[in-house]
């Protein structure tokens, strides 16, 4: 577990197909899980660490990012909280875009996916142990980021580096939105981001904003 921000820990168990990271202000919260592979060594890796969460929040309903969460569920105990928005993609009632899919049978070894169920739907502007849930639509209907001061945990809103990069067309479901939710983000007091895929980034904001302004150069 490496600290990336003050109170805020990138938990390194989620490996390679998507970031997982522990917010420790004031409670311990989880925000995404990993595959299914990646759940069971991020909770082994909270077990040694001596954490419980309070809760696994998750951004959204692609497996890389909710694929372990259940397996973490059962290890520790903790309730799997997600955005109201995304119940019809975790149920089943809706399907996710066929890229997606297919992305998470890779990443599944091949194995039929199954996402966890959700014990809590989170609503817009909820705030769990100090993280506010920000929406941010368009990668996924509900997909939502969660905010702690100048901290932003992003999911896949957008990718982080050196310049922040729109996630990978494919696997967005509505491209404008995503748009959209990522010009509200450069309107906040960003500093630290954090993505599902890149490193955590500094000075957010300002490059938020860049990545916002490239779309009309």
């Amino acid at each position: 577990m490496r600290e990336v921000g003050e109170g805020v820990f990138q938990v390194e168990g989620a490996g390679r197909w998507a970031n997982a990271f522990l917010v420790r202000v004031p409670e311990p919260v989880l925000v995404d899980a990993g595959t299914r592979g990646g759940g069971r060594r991020v909770a082994a890796e909270l077990e040694r660490a001596g954490i419980v969460p309070l809760a696994i929040l998750l951004t959204h309903s692609h497996f890389d990012h909710a694929g372990g969460a259940g397996h973490v569920r059962d290890a520790t105990g903790a309730p799997i909280w997600a955005p109201a928005a995304e119940q019809p993609l975790f149920t089943g009632e809706r399907r996710h875009r066929f890229a997606a899919r297919a992305g998470a049978r890779i990443a599944n070894a091949g194995r039929r996916v199954e996402l966890p169920s959700v014990d809590r739907w989170l609503e817009p502007g909820e705030v769990v142990a100090g993280l506010e849930a920000v929406p941010t639509p368009g990668h996924t209907p509900g997909h939502t980021a969660y905010r702690l001061g100048t901290t932003i945990v992003a999911g896949d809103a957008f990718m982080t580096g050196d310049r922040l990069r729109e996630a990978v067309p494919v696997f967005i479901a509505d491209r404008a939105e995503a748009r959209r939710s990522v010009e509200r983000l450069a309107e906040l007091d960003l500093d630290l981001a954090l993505s599902g895929h890149g490193p955590p980034t500094r000075g957010a904001k300002e490059k938020l904003a860049a990545l916002a302004a490239s779309w009309s150069s």
